[in-house]
Order: C-alpha cells, then structure tokens, then sequence
C-alpha cells in the first residue's frame, strides 16, 4: 500500500484472481499480521478473508499504527487465530466504524460483511462526520481526530 498525500493506492496484486474462478485459494498467501484466520490455519477460504485483511488496513488508515506491533507476525498469526486477538480499537471511535471493524474481524467468515455493505456503512459515516463528496484523506482525517 503506497499512501502518499492521505490518498491511498493498492499496489500488491500478485496473488489477484477472478473473483469467478473455482477452485481452491492459495494457502498462506500474504502477510500475517493482516492475514485472516481461515488463511492462515491453511482452511479453505473466499472472499470473506479479505473482508478480514480489509479490516485490518482500515483500521491502520485510522489509528496510523502497525497491527500487533508489539509482536512478531508469527506471534500475531497465533494471537489471531488461537487467541482470537484483534488490534485494539480507539475508545473515541465513531461507533458505527467500530461495529464494522468487529464485524470484518469476525472469526467465522460468514458473520463478516461483503464489500457491497461496507460502501453503503462507509458512505453512510461519511454523511455523518460531514464528509460526503470530499477525499478520503479527510474522511480518514476527521476519523483520526473523533478516534483521538
């Protein structure tokens, strides 16, 4: 991920596939610390663990911190799935953004919610904190600051 003026860029697709294909996913493909359970108990996984990974980036946009710093991604990777271990959500957190991290977060992946819902919450906070038609950098802004 490359963030360069609070405008965020996904740059790492080389394990990419068509959301149609079948098949069995690649087992442990990513990086632990934002990795979802299911990968890295190396169990059959869908879309819902990026849902998961997703989770995670948004609330490293929010806090500006490294998930599980304080450990290594291997303890993170036995934290969350033994542990159930998530990173820690800021007190002040607008309440609906908390609600979406802990549903994404979810240990079953079939509790987590698509993507088509997360535009809609996302969209629904942003009219909340005043933010509708501008950059994400102040909507994460202005999440950052209610967070603090």
């Amino acid at each position: 991920m490359l963030c360069i003026l609070q405008v965020v860029k996904v740059a790492d697709f080389g394990v990419a596939r068509v959301k149609v294909q079948s098949g069995v996913m690649t087992a442990e493909t990513g990086t632990y610390r934002w990795m979802a359970p299911e990968v890295i108990e190396h169990k059959p996984y869908d879309h819902k663990a990026d849902v998961f990974s997703f989770g995670i980036m948004l609330w490293e946009l929010l806090t500006g911190k490294l998930p599980y710093e304080y450990l290594t991604p291997l303890q993170a990777a036995v934290g969350v799935v033994q542990k159930g271990l998530r990173p820690t959500i800021p007190k002040n957190t607008n309440p609906k953004l908390t609600q979406l991290l802990e549903r994404c977060w979810q240990q079953d992946p079939t509790l987590r919610p698509n993507f088509s819902e997360i535009i809609g919450i996302l969209k629904q906070i942003s009219k909340e904190v005043g933010d509708e038609g501008k950059s994400s950098g102040r909507f994460f802004s202005a999440l950052r600051k209610a967070a603090k």
